[in-house]
């Protein structure tokens, strides 16, 4: 029998529940948003709310206090979602907004940062036995399961593992998945930003296994251990379109593998899109108005080379021009543009494909790389002869292109009538915009700040550190660059000599900033800090 005392409490409950909705009303003012700093490392309530159910509410379990569960929520005035939110939790709900975008990337972080337990359990108790006293890890080749579960079986516990690190790779912003056998455990890091960053490790008997699967899933010779191979695969992760292309190599401790991802479902970036600062992006898109000569990119390995290529195709008018990409591997697929991948083995090179695609009534030739002589003479003599030909170099900046270029067999007079241009450039990661502060540089942050002309006691941007970036203080990157544009003063001087001291010279007589100049007027925005800038160009 409900008593009148009963009521009464339902009805006050009911009043509060009402009131909490009304109040949430209010936090949707950006004044009273979630203060995403406010978490601390480690703190976080993602046990007692399932991904899924988070996902559907864009809802994020940030704390539990006092016996209530702190969510922040894109809707705080859903009630189902919080009625279902308490039930699952079962506890209170408090909830408070926040824009969905960070609350998206809140559950991408927190959900996803590392592997599973239940999976680094199962495989702790699959491939590690005992033997008397001690435990004996051994290596179990081949043999994933019982005769119940097979390799194919999807309840395996190596391909449950592997589809976790990819699908936790794409959430994490991953460029690179690396597996790698130690002495006693197998390591696995994710390179975000530039940097390693080890998020499992598994025991090692499970290495064999882990590395016949990928070689299966990338068609490679699973009896072959000791020659490097190389070769790639496709999967899908939620609605994303994921290529990965795998390599493995023989160390002593036995195979590593790594896998680089690439994200066909992302956005192409534009030229506008990579961080170049005003100047540079006009400069870039007069170099690419040009109707022939050779426009080389340069820099190191992951500088970022290829998406500016990208970033300048996705800037040409291909319904009226002819754009021939010549790659290896073809990493995108634009429209209305023909790209021929490399295949060596099939006698396909760049030199020969290059011969082939003049034959074709090209506008814009992109040439992946020009990695020997032959392709930097036939590269110029296509730009000399009415071609708009774009292609990356290896060298550490752009005046070192050029002579990089002469170093290959180019004669200097050719190059001087063919070269338009030469972007170099380097990555550095961005300051995190959730947890920026203008603060007082100390240690090596203010001696950083000291070599790039700050005064002492200078108050830059920094990022304090937050569940937004993993406490790093940093989250994304951009490039930093400097266009030489070949005036006629500076192909005179190729004629002339090409000793990179002189072009320099010639080339800042005209006008040419450098990566210092790029880095410090980043800085100066609060883009990036002073230790990344030294980082990135600290010998140029």
């Amino acid at each position: 029998m409900t008593t009148a005392k009963s009521k009464e409490a339902e009805h006050n409950d009911s009043e509060d529940k009402q009131q909490l909705i009304t109040d949430d009303e209010q936090q949707l003012n950006p004044d009273v948003e979630f203060d995403w700093t406010t978490l601390e490392a480690g703190e976080t309530a993602t046990s007692v709310i399932p991904e899924s159910l988070a996902r559907k509410y864009v809802a994020f379990p940030a704390r539990i206090e006092e016996g209530k569960l702190l969510v922040v929520m894109a809707n705080p005035k859903d009630y189902r979602a919080l009625q279902s939110l308490e039930m699952r939790a079962r506890m209170e709900v408090i909830p408070i907004a926040s824009p969905a975008d960070d609350i998206i990337n809140a559950i991408d972080l927190h959900y996803s940062s590392s592997m599973p337990d239940s999976i680094s359990s199962a495989m702790d108790n699959r491939y590690v036995a005992k033997a008397g006293e001690h435990e004996e890890v051994r290596e179990i080749p081949l043999v994933l399961g019982t005769e119940e579960e097979d390799e194919d079986s999807d309840s395996s516990p190596v391909i449950q593992a592997i589809d976790s690190l990819i699908s936790q790779a794409v959430k994490a912003r991953s460029t690179d998945i690396h597996i790698e056998p130690m002495e006693d455990r197998v390591r696995v890091r994710f390179r975000i930003d530039g940097f390693l960053q080890e998020v499992a490790r598994l025991p090692l008997a499970a290495h064999g296994a882990l590395i016949s699967r990928l070689k299966i899933m990338s068609g490679m010779d699973i009896a072959e251990r000791r020659r490097p191979q190389d070769g790639h695969f496709a999967v899908k992760v939620g609605e994303s379109s994921i290529e990965v292309r795998s390599a493995t190599s023989d160390t002593v401790h036995g195979e590593m593998a790594v896998l680089r991802i690439l994200n066909k479902s992302l956005k192409l970036f534009s030229l506008n899109d990579l961080g170049m600062m005003e100047h540079s992006t006009e400069a870039m898109r007069r170099l690419l108005g040009a109707p022939y000569g050779i426009l080389l990119v340069s820099g190191p390995t992951g500088a970022g080379k290829t998406t500016t290529l990208y970033a300048a195709l996705n800037e040409m008018d291909s319904r009226r021009t002819n754009i021939i990409t010549i790659e290896d591997p073809v990493e995108y697929r634009f429209p209305g543009v023909n790209s021929i991948q490399i295949n060596e083995k099939a006698g396909l090179t760049f030199p020969a494909s290059l011969r082939a695609v003049l034959r074709m009534d090209p506008d814009t030739v992109l040439v992946g790389e020009i990695r020997d002589a032959e392709t930097a003479r036939i590269a110029v003599q296509a730009a000399l002869t009415g071609h708009l030909v774009m292609s990356s170099v290896h060298a550490n900046d752009a005046v070192r292109a050029v002579s990089r270029m002469v170093d290959l067999g180019v004669e200097p007079f050719l190059l001087s009538s063919a070269l338009l241009g030469v972007v170099s450039q380097r990555m550095v990661r961005m300051i995190c915009d959730h947890c920026e502060k203008e603060l007082e540089p100390d240690g090596d942050e203010a001696n950083a700040a000291l070599e790039m002309g700050f005064e002492p006691g200078t108050k830059l941007k920094q990022g304090e550190g937050c569940y937004f970036c993993s406490f790093t203080g940093y989250r994304g990157r951009t490039g930093l660059y400097e266009i030489l544009v070949a005036t006629e003063e500076f192909r005179q001087q190729i004629l002339v000599e090409t000793d990179n001291a002189k072009l320099l010279e010639t080339a800042r007589g005209n006008g040419f900033r450098s990566m210092r100049d790029d880095g410090l007027e980043k800085v100066q925005k609060g883009l990036t800090s002073p230790s990344e800038v030294m980082r990135s160009v600290y010998s140029l």
